[in-house]
């Protein structure tokens, strides 16, 4: 039977070697796995914090990070399971009109309204004219080199073929800085992703704590309702979880401390 997992199951499983990483470990090696498609991006996440907060080492990050890549796992949208989210989520205490909670967006704005969109755009772009350069300058020596044969110069024939390679060197390592600058700003918007989701996540269980009612944020709902939907279990880490009114789906929890 399928197992939907949520990441605190998945990071202790992947990085943590203490009973309930081996119990978590367990659940990840035995039924096909579930989750959100925004899973591994909130695991990814906790991973980071992890490491540099000097719970893990950096090995073990990047060791758990690349497991969970490798991690076989079926992922399910949003959407389809909008409508039940709504209806488990808790609303937490109203904010009155007019009051700062009303009137501020609940996220900050992101690199794009800070200007950094722009600055991103303008290193595109002199890239882009490196590259250019670069590989007009190579065609050029790759002409002159042909003509050089044609002529019967074989010593100007390899200079120019010389000077191709060492053009080519240049455009290989541009290329490669520039793929490496990419993935750094796929990085950086999935940790600010997550970083959003976690902090909405505390953000609302605070607020459930406040009024008095223990309730699911909408994206511990999601997972609830994706184990609903397959009539899985849902295993996780957090077990106020099975403590909530709604939930029509069972959990999977770690095994108690001894005492």
């Amino acid at each position: 039977m399928t197992v939907v997992v949520d990441a605190s199951v998945v990071v202790a499983g992947l990085a943590s070697a203490d009973a309930t990483g081996k119990w978590a470990e367990s659940v990840l090696a035995g039924e096909p796995l579930a989750a959100p498609h925004l899973m591994p991006v909130e695991a990814a996440s906790i991973l980071h914090r992890a490491e540099l907060a000097g719970e893990i080492s950096a090995d073990t990050a990047s060791l758990a990070h690349a497991d969970l890549r490798r991690l076989r796992v079926e992922y399910f949208p949003y959407d389809p399971f909008a409508e039940r989210i709504w209806e488990l989520r808790s609303p937490g205490p109203a904010a009155p009109p007019g009051s700062p909670e009303r009137a501020q967006p609940f996220f900050p704005p992101g690199p794009a309204s800070s200007g950094t969109g722009h600055s991103a755009e303008t290193v595109d772009y002199s890239c882009q004219q490196q590259v250019e350069m670069l590989q007009k300058e190579s065609d050029r020596r790759d002409n002159q080199a042909r003509t050089a044969l044609a002529q019967g110069r074989e010593d100007l024939a390899l200079a120019a073929l010389q000077q191709k390679a060492g053009l080519q060197g240049q455009l290989n390592d541009l290329q490669g800085q520039y793929e490496s600058l990419q993935r750094a700003r796929r990085d950086a918007a999935d940790t600010d992703t997550a970083a959003k989701i976690i902090d909405s996540r505390l953000r609302q269980k605070q607020a459930g704590e406040r009024s008095g009612r223990p309730g699911l944020t909408s994206y511990e709902a999601w997972y609830v309702a994706l184990a609903e939907f397959l009539g899985a279990k849902l295993a996780t880490l957090d077990t106020r979880l099975a403590l909530v009114p709604g939930p029509r789906c069972g959990f999977c929890l770690p095994p108690p401390p001894p005492a």
